[in-house]
């Protein structure tokens, strides 16, 4: 079988890190080509993602140090690689309504990020939102950063579980989600309400702008409010998956110990 010479970040066919390639194995293992890792390794979760490929007959390949120098040229690879069969697949929209549905779930949560670039940012948030009980996120199919595998690896396998959406109009994916009861909250510095100071148990998106430019102002004019982190000293803004979490765990802890 012929391999790539180098493996980039942006590439999609790859998943690294040992979080990431465990809970692919254990949710996903059809997707998976073949298993890279070091031969000398003793690590539980490499014994565990080894355990896995033979229990899915998925190949493993021994790579020496000096291999994973210089074929994965990204950073903490941890020396555990998986080759996709496919790219990501993403959740139709519908779908997710469906299992929303399904589930009688009266206070949905939900996340939509306004073109993020930045992988290792959309990686955390896709960990924060899994962590806070959020139902699926939301992405623009245009200028945002692939699922790569930066992204699975930062995600530390909640891709596996948590449904991600690709639209081609956030304008309009608003407005069908209005339709369905849902409120939009919009994250912004400059924002005339504090999140403390509000009620956000409701059917909700939580909408992310992207680094540098925030929320978009289309998006804005449609959210039925924006709002703000109260910040403290000379910082202005804090990192998008930050406000992301900060968000997220107060609309978590609304719902388990308000009213």
């Amino acid at each position: 079988m012929s391999m790539p010479t180098i493996i980039e970040p942006s590439n999609t066919e790859w998943v690294w890190g040992k979080q990431a390639v465990r809970e692919l194995l254990r949710t996903n293992p059809l997707q998976v080509k073949q298993v890279w890792l070091s031969p000398s390794s003793k690590d539980p979760i490499n014994r565990e993602i080894q355990e896995l490929c033979q229990k899915t007959k998925i190949p493993v390949a021994y790579k020496d140090r000096k291999t994973w120098e210089e074929i994965f040229r990204v950073p903490a690879h941890q020396s555990v690689a998986a080759q996709l069969k496919f790219a990501f697949r993403f959740t139709p929209l519908e779908e997710l309504l469906r299992r929303i549905k399904a589930a009688e779930d009266p206070t949905p949560v939900l996340l939509m990020i306004d073109h993020l670039q930045d992988p290792h940012n959309l990686g955390a948030i896709i960990r924060t939102a899994s962590g806070a009980g959020v139902r699926g996120i939301i992405l623009p199919k245009d200028r945002t950063c692939p699922i790569s595998g930066t992204v699975h690896k930062t995600a530390a396998g909640a891709l596996e579980t948590l449904p991600l959406i690709q639209v081609t109009n956030l304008a309009q994916t608003i407005e069908a989600l209005k339709k369905e009861g849902f409120w939009f909250l919009s994250l912004e510095a400059q924002g005339a309400q504090s999140i403390y100071q509000m009620d956000l148990r409701g059917p909700l998106v939580v909408v992310i702008g992207s680094e540098g430019k925030g929320v978009s102002p289309l998006i804005l004019k449609k959210s039925d409010w924006v709002a703000s982190i109260p910040m403290e000293g000379k910082l202005a803004s804090l990192n998008a998956s930050v406000a992301c979490a900060v968000v997220l765990f107060e609309i978590q802890r609304q719902h388990k110990f308000s009213g």
